[in-house]
């Protein structure tokens, strides 16, 4: 339940911390329930993080316990920011309508297809058992189809980078396939992965879980270079009509290596960043290991197998993807 703390008592040391984290007493309100209005005091164990200390206002997510004796207990689990992660939201929507026009709004439209897929479909299935792996491929296949047309609409260079993203995807698939079993990850990279194989009704294959992390993960990275370079082609054929194919498949490609180097920083650098407490945590060291150890870890190479097999699909799409539109742009500029 939400609730308001109204006062702080104290602090003390927390006798039983080895940081000598330090806890505080404080009275919270109840704001909603059959309990709203009543106060109740409670310890709230900070850290010793400043950031996670209360202060008077701040609204916080309480919870009641009783235990078999029918003993009732409170504890704080965490801050409320709903609202302001929602206003957020929200400002960063109208922002992006605001610069983006009708292709923003449609943007938002393909991403909310995109979560239903994942949530309606590619979630309860993996849960109910079925082979994670080839339900992200599935739900890949149906996002693409929702949202591809929906952001760039109906056209002939849309159709062609729909076209190339689903074979880039099948290559990635299978170059993911190959990598994780020649390099004999299991999936099994920490507890939380254990927790999952074994911790629902159904066993969950958890490197099939991985593939399809994978698969997803490039999804947008793959559609967002075809759709770009798609339309560039198509573009370059409207401003000069005696380019053939061939002049266009050549700038084409000129102008798709400069975006595969930028994106493939771009993907280190979030695959980085998402890991970065990893990495640090890894390189501590407390254990003194030797730094081969460290880079045979599990952890670590899943991550650079995701680098590789989302940039190795990247690579392969550009090829694809600009020969196509250019046969199909010289046709087309012919042809009008």
């Amino acid at each position: 339940m939400q609730a308001q703390v109204v006062r702080v008592e104290g602090v003390t040391t927390n006798p039983y911390s080895d940081y000598k984290s330090t806890i505080q007493t404080v009275d919270v309100t109840v704001l909603e329930g059959q309990s709203a209005g009543q106060t109740i005091k409670v310890n709230y164990d900070s850290q010793n993080i400043n950031d996670l200390a209360l202060n008077v206002g701040d609204t916080v997510i309480l919870e009641k316990a009783t235990n078999s004796s029918g003993q009732t207990n409170y504890s704080i689990e965490d801050k409320y920011r709903l609202p302001f992660i929602s206003f957020i939201a929200v400002a960063f929507i109208i922002l992006v309508i605001l610069i983006a026009g009708w292709k923003g709004f449609a943007s938002f439209i393909g991403l909310g297809l995109s979560l239903l897929t994942i949530f309606s479909y590619i979630v309860p299935q993996i849960l109910a058992g079925a082979d994670p792996l080839t339900v992200c491929m599935i739900g890949s296949v149906v996002i693409l189809l929702l949202t591809t047309y929906i952001a760039h609409g109906f056209s002939k260079q849309t159709t062609i980078a729909l076209c190339s993203t689903l074979l880039a995807l099948f290559i990635t698939f299978l170059l993911s396939l190959i990598v994780v079993q020649l390099s004999q990850i299991t999936g099994y990279a920490d507890e939380n992965d254990i927790a999952i194989h074994f911790g629902t009704q159904h066993l969950i294959d958890v490197k099939g879980l991985l593939l399809g992390g994978i698969i997803i993960g490039t999804l947008g990275a793959l559609n967002d270079i075809t759709t770009t370079q798609a339309t560039t082609i198509f573009e370059l054929a409207k401003t000069d009509k005696n380019l053939t194919a061939k002049h266009l498949f050549k700038k084409g490609l000129a102008i798709g290596r400069e975006h595969i180097a930028s994106l493939i920083n771009t993907l280190v650098l979030a695959y980085a960043g998402s890991s970065l407490t990893i990495f640090i945590f890894l390189f501590y060291n407390s254990s003194y290991y030797p730094l081969w150890v460290i880079l045979n870890s599990e952890t670590l190479n899943e991550e650079i197998l995701r680098t590789v097999a989302g940039t190795a699909g990247l690579l392969c799409v550009v090829p694809i993807v600009t020969f196509m539109a250019s046969y199909f742009a010289e046709k087309t500029s012919k042809s009008v």
